[in-house]
């Protein structure tokens, strides 16, 4: 949830531009920011990889950090 805030803001993307580049539906982007629910697999997946083609890696380190990285191409 925040890392997805993170990355969107690290880009300057809306939940709108997220939802297209991901192709699912900005309430999915809406209601995963705001921990209503996890997106299924699939749409996880998409919200992913559209991130992950524009240079964000999401990190994942034992005892529970987190945190987002932009390497600009």
């Amino acid at each position: 949830m925040e890392q997805c805030r993170a990355a969107r803001a690290m880009l300057g993307w809306s939940q709108t531009t997220l939802a297209e580049a991901a192709n699912v539906s900005r309430q999915t982007i809406a209601d995963f920011e705001r921990g209503a629910h996890m997106p299924i697999a699939n749409n996880l997946a998409s919200i992913t990889a559209a991130f992950e083609q524009t240079g964000i890696t999401f990190i994942h380190a034992e005892g529970g950090t987190m945190g987002v990285l932009f390497k600009r191409g």
